[in-house]
């Protein structure tokens, strides 16, 4: 039998704040008072906070029906019964199984061309600009690729009108509502819930609009949109209420992690010239394709240690649906489970010297799956990673072989929230130095 509950803070206000303001700095801090694990009491529940890799091996390894989604009474009403975030059981492995052909293989790489011609593009736009920010310019990268993969938005007037909407979705998704039901009562229209469904009711009518003038046409396209469209012998026809959710967060977390991770990569890489000397040397060698990009080792490498030091989602949480033993402890039915990244990917006895950027850690070896997380793992593991580091190493090796950037933050950049992720406080402000 385990032993009861792990120690851990009991101020639920503080534990909350804590987490949105500051994952890292609040969980090392209580692993520094508690150890590891810990209870943490915050709005949206109980949980048991570990970075050991051993223990989160555990909760990766937990069979799929014992641990389901977290806070899933906060979720539903932002990302809807149809997001892929929010399903559980043989419904959650039938649309992982539907989504996930896209974003993989062969079929996502017929989408390299495009990724690299939006790079060239975005970068485009910069050039005479005195200053702009790594995640404007990630943003407008991932945001017009996820467009034309998921949606296929094939038109510029098209594109300009979904980027309008799905832009005001993630301006209005403010942190706090993600965090407790609580925070998301209407009022005339007025309140940040309200203003939320607003924007998301306009997208939706964009997307209904956009079906409909397809009409037959979806039988014959390999969007994203078409796809889980179309009725197959497979999968039938899906309600539209429910083809929104499961777009709209494609839409929302596609393009949002790699936007971020674009701006982290270009701040440590310009932090630390030695490494930018060495990928350029990398790249000026290749026959700058995109395809290239994708085997390149030193750019993969520099894209993983990025996602190492600022994991975009700083936790991976679970509810418990079944007791489940998580090292010297039963944790009870109704208590959540956290796989903290931001501990694990800063664990010493991982990772040498692990504050530092030092991409050759991932040429010199593989870590294991409880080592190394920036994607959450297990059954749940996001299933558009392998598209997001084909887009990060393409968009990157596009613009920093083409043009010379500057940094122009001269203090150090830190992670702050932005919904469920943590993004670069200052967005990270560059400037074009010269095309080269």
């Amino acid at each position: 039998m385990g032993s009861q509950l792990p120690a851990g803070p009991k101020s639920i206000l503080r534990s909350t704040w804590g987490v949105i303001r500051n994952p890292k700095g609040y969980f090392e801090k209580a692993v520094a008072n508690y150890g590891d694990p810990f209870l943490m009491t915050a709005m949206n529940g109980p949980v048991v906070v570990t970075g050991k890799p051993e223990l989160v091996e555990l909760i990766f390894r937990a069979p799929p029906d014992t641990l389901g989604v977290f806070a899933r009474d906060s979720l539903l009403p932002l990302l809807g019964a149809g997001s892929l975030l929010l399903m559980e059981g043989t419904k959650h492995r039938a649309e992982r199984k539907r989504i996930a052909p896209p974003l993989h293989g062969s079929c996502m790489k017929t989408y390299g061309n495009t990724m690299q011609e939006t790079a060239r593009n975005a970068i485009k736009q910069y050039e005479s600009r005195e200053s702009f920010t790594g995640l404007q310019i990630g943003t407008d990268i991932s945001l017009d690729v996820i467009l034309k993969a998921i949606l296929g938005a094939d038109t510029e007037r098209l594109l300009a009108d979904f980027r309008e909407s799905t832009r005001k979705v993630l301006a209005r998704s403010w942190p706090i509502l993600f965090f407790s039901p609580k925070t998301q009562f209407p009022f005339l229209g007025l309140s940040p819930i309200d203003r939320l469904r607003s924007a998301q009711q306009h997208l939706r009518e964009q997307l209904r609009t956009e079906l409909e003038r397809r009409g037959r046409e979806i039988n014959e396209r390999d969007d994203l949109l078409s796809i889980l469209a179309r009725s197959t012998d497979e999968s039938p026809a899906r309600d539209f209420e429910e083809l929104a959710d499961s777009v709209g967060t494609l839409m929302f977390a596609g393009h949002e992690t790699t936007a971020v991770s674009i701006a982290w990569a270009f701040y440590h890489l310009h932090r630390h010239p030695v490494w930018l000397h060495r990928l350029r040397e990398e790249l000026d060698a290749s026959d700058g394709r995109a395809e290239t990009y994708a085997t390149m080792p030193l750019l993969n490498a520099i894209v993983q240690e990025a996602l190492r030091l600022n994991p975009i989602v700083p936790e991976v949480l679970r509810i418990v649906r079944e007791p489940f033993r998580l090292g010297d402890y039963d944790i009870p039915v109704g208590h959540g489970v956290a796989a903290a990244g931001c501990l694990t990917h800063y664990d010493s006895s991982v990772y040498e010297a692990p504050d530092d950027f030092n991409p050759e850690r991932f040429l010199d070896r593989t870590y294991k799956p409880s080592e190394y997380y920036p994607f959450g793992g297990g059954t749940r593991r996001c299933v558009g990673a392998a598209f997001a580091i084909y887009e990060l190493v393409i968009a990157l090796g596009t613009i920093l072989r083409s043009h010379e950037l500057e940094l122009l933050d001269q203090k150090e950049v830190v992670p702050i929230r932005r919904n469920i992720t943590m993004g670069p406080s200052t967005g990270v402000r560059l400037r074009v130095l010269r095309r080269r």
